[in-house]
C-alpha cells in the first residue's frame, strides 16, 4: 500500500481516510462565529459515502454497471478515474472492508467517529429537523488538518480524488441497493466480492463496454 511509505500506523492512515471522507461528503458552511465547517445532515448519507470510499473496487464496478444499464455516457473524467483506480491494482490495495467482513480489519464507522469527536475535529450535534437524528460536522480544525494532509502527504491525494468522484456521482450511487449490490452480477456475489481481487473484473467489464482504461479517450454512447 502506498501509504506505508509515510511511516504512519494503520490506525492513523484510516482515520485520515475518514477525515477525507467527511471533507468530501460534507456541505461547506461558513459562519461568523464558527468559521468554515463541513456538515452532513444524514448519518445514512455518510455511511453510504464511506462505503464507496472504503471499497474502490465496488465503486468502479458500480460506475460500469450504471453505464451499461442506463446507457450513460462515460465522460473523460470518469474514464480517467477508472484508469487511476485500476493502475497497479490500486482498488485492491487500498480497500478497507468494513468490520464484520471476512477481513475484519478495523473497527466500524462509529468507533472511528467517536475517536474524532473526542479530539474535537468532528462534532455530533442534535438536529431540529424531525427527519434527521443528528448532524455530523467536520469542524474548522478538522478541515485544516485535512488540508494539511493534502499538502504534506501526497499519497492521500488518491483519496482526495476518490472523494471528489463519489461526490460528483453520488445521486446515482444512492439509487443502488447496497444490500443486493446489483452491480456485482452476473459473475460476482457479495460474498465472493469480499474476498476476490476486483481489478480483473473491472478490466474485463470495461473491455466489454469498449473502454480502454490504459488509454484515456472520450466515449459517447
Amino acid at each position: 500500500m502506498p501509504e506505508d511509505s509515510l511511516g504512519d500506523s494503520f490506525r492513523e492512515r484510516h482515520l485520515a481516510r475518514l477525515l477525507i471522507t467527511l471533507y468530501s461528503c460534507g456541505t461547506s458552511v461558513t459562519s461568523l462565529l464558527e468559521g468554515s465547517t463541513r456538515q452532513i445532515d444524514s448519518p445514512a448519507h455518510l455511511q453510504h459515502f464511506d462505503f464507496w470510499m472504503r471499497e474502490p473496487g465496488h465503486l468502479a464496478l458500480a460506475l460500469l454497471h450504471l453505464h451499461a444499464a442506463n446507457g450513460l455516457p462515460v465522460s473523460l473524467s470518469v474514464t480517467e478515474a477508472l484508469s487511476r483506480m485500476t493502475d497497479d491494482a490500486q482498488i485492491d490495495k487500498r480497500r478497507v472492508p468494513a468490520s464484520g467482513s471476512p477481513y475484519r480489519l478495523y473497527a466500524d464507522l462509529d468507533d472511528h467517529l467517536s475517536f474524532l469527536v473526542g479530539t474535537g475535529l468532528v462534532t455530533d450535534r442534535p438536529s431540529f429537523n424531525k427527519n434527521q437524528q443528528h448532524q455530523i460536522v467536520l469542524e474548522t480544525t478538522g478541515i485544516a488538518l485535512v488540508e494539511k494532509i493534502f499538502a504534506e502527504c501526497p499519497a492521500f491525494l488518491w483519496h482526495k480524488a476518490q472523494g471528489e468522484l463519489i461526490a460528483a456521482v453520488f445521486p446515482l450511487l444512492e439509487q443502488l441497493d447496497l444490500n443486493a449490490m446489483p452491480y456485482l452480477a452476473p459473475d460476482l456475489t457479495p460474498s465472493l466480492a469480499a474476498v476476490a481481487q476486483l481489478t480483473p473484473y473491472v478490466l474485463m467489464r470495461a473491455a466489454r463496454l469498449g473502454l480502454s482504461l490504459g488509454e484515456i479517450r472520450h466515449v459517447d454512447v
